[in-house]
């Protein structure tokens, strides 16, 4: 088990380039599975996630060669094998494997699909999906014998349930109209890459329409993480420092940029780089994380100690209501809290150094910065969980001006 050791207290000053979003990653590396030949992808993250997901490509018997960010797999002469559920439950996307693998091979096994522990991820949507597509279920092989397009409603806008609904149908000939889609960024990441390997995509307001068949390698370039670049402002923000970020589309931001203000955070642009510093004021804010282009769900946590180091607030969550977890670890580090039906009230806290242990990816992270803000020593433990989807965390934020290490 690896841990963060922590030094806080230290005011972060500089600017970061972010790495390519792991949320735009995943669905694309399982989607080279249906794009037969070799498919090449650009600013591709070094991450626990994207490391377990080339694994299982490995075993399905892609060939992949890496150089530095870019990837090159060739899926020609994949055969079919039931990744190794010691791999598939290491990450959610392995989810991923239910639209690859049926459109690939015909059939797929419904393993334990793994990722953060914050809550229960039913995939009920994702298998609708399937079964209007032609797909059939027995026991726990989902099986397409003759696949074939439909118009299909999700009634969420699950990104998971898209992400597969989206492979499924640039597989089949024929044309499939998708609607109730999820349109976070990485979505059209997606979209960009399966045009690419052959698939004729048309994105409206309300639908989009698949015409699919044999696809070929494609060619995309991921996008930069807006996930990450709220991380980093977040860390500048709460150590008192002045943090700036590179390397991501601000127009996928404007939901966070929009909470940085609420709370008397100062925004502005220094050439191509997007910083944040504390204003004079600190005000108490609400945030509701929903679907985009709401505030993301993943950044909750990650605003729970900023949230305790300012004026405090509240924090609703209306995708994981149960995505809360993470407080009863912040508190070993000082952040004061109250649980709400959907939410949490957090208070404004003197947080302090101490001992936690990172109980998800992006709830660990809360517990990186609560550190960094506090003064002392801290101690972070399963720092493999925020690894996961934080490429050269150290090393960036070491440039930065902070004193952290992994310790093995």
């Amino acid at each position: 088990m690896k841990s963060f050791v922590i030094l806080g207290g230290k005011p972060l000053v500089g600017n970061v380039t972010v790495s390519g979003s792991k949320n735009s990653a995943l669905p694309i590396l399982f989607a080279t599975v249906i794009a037969r030949g070799e498919s090449i992808i650009e600013n591709l993250p070094k991450i626990g996630d994207t490391e377990a997901a080339l694994t299982i490509l490995s075993e399905l018997g892609a060939d992949i060669r890496l150089d530095g960010n870019t990837a090159r797999i060739n899926t020609e002469s994949l055969v079919y094998s039931e990744p190794s559920s010691a791999l598939t439950s290491l990450i959610r996307a392995s989810t991923y494997l239910i639209g690859s693998l049926l459109a690939r091979f015909g059939r797929c096994r419904l393993s334990t699909f793994g990722g953060c522990n914050f809550a229960d991820r039913p995939i009920d949507i994702h298998l609708d999906s399937a079964y209007r597509l032609g797909a059939i279920r027995e026991g726990e092989l989902l099986l397409a014998n003759s696949l074939h397009p439909a118009e299909i409603t999700l009634r969420l806008p699950s990104v998971g349930a898209t992400v597969n609904t989206l492979l499924l149908a640039s597989s089949i000939k024929g044309k499939t109209v998708i609607r109730g889609f999820a349109r976070e960024p990485h979505i059209l990441t997606l979209i960009d890459f399966l045009r690419s390997a052959g698939a004729k995509i048309e994105l409206s307001d309300g639908e989009i329409t698949v015409e699919g068949g044999d696809l070929h390698g494609g060619r995309v370039r991921i996008d930069g993480d807006v996930l990450e670049a709220a991380t980093f402002l977040t860390a500048g923000a709460i150590t008192n420092g002045r943090v700036g970020v590179l390397g991501v589309d601000f127009n996928a931001m404007n939901s966070i940029t929009r909470a940085f203000s609420a709370l008397g955070l100062s925004l502005l642009y220094e050439g191509e780089a997007l910083v944040c510093e504390r204003g004079e004021y600190s005000y108490y804010t609400e945030i509701v994380a929903r679907p985009y282009p709401g505030f993301p769900t993943d950044l909750q946590p990650i605003f729970a100690p900023l949230f305790a180091s300012l004026s405090g607030g509240k924090i609703t969550d209306t995708v994981w209501r149960e995505r809360f977890g993470y407080l009863d670890e912040l508190a070993r580090l000082g952040v004061k809290s109250a649980r709400l039906t959907d939410g949490a009230l957090i208070y404004k806290s003197k947080q302090h150094s101490g001992t936690a242990s990172s109980p998800d990816l992006r709830g660990g992270m809360s517990l990186v910065l609560s550190a960094l803000h506090s003064r002392g020593e801290s101690r972070i433990y399963s720092a493999e969980k925020i690894l996961r989807g934080y490429e050269s965390l150290d090393e960036k934020l070491s440039a930065l001006g902070a004193d952290i290490k992994i310790l093995s």
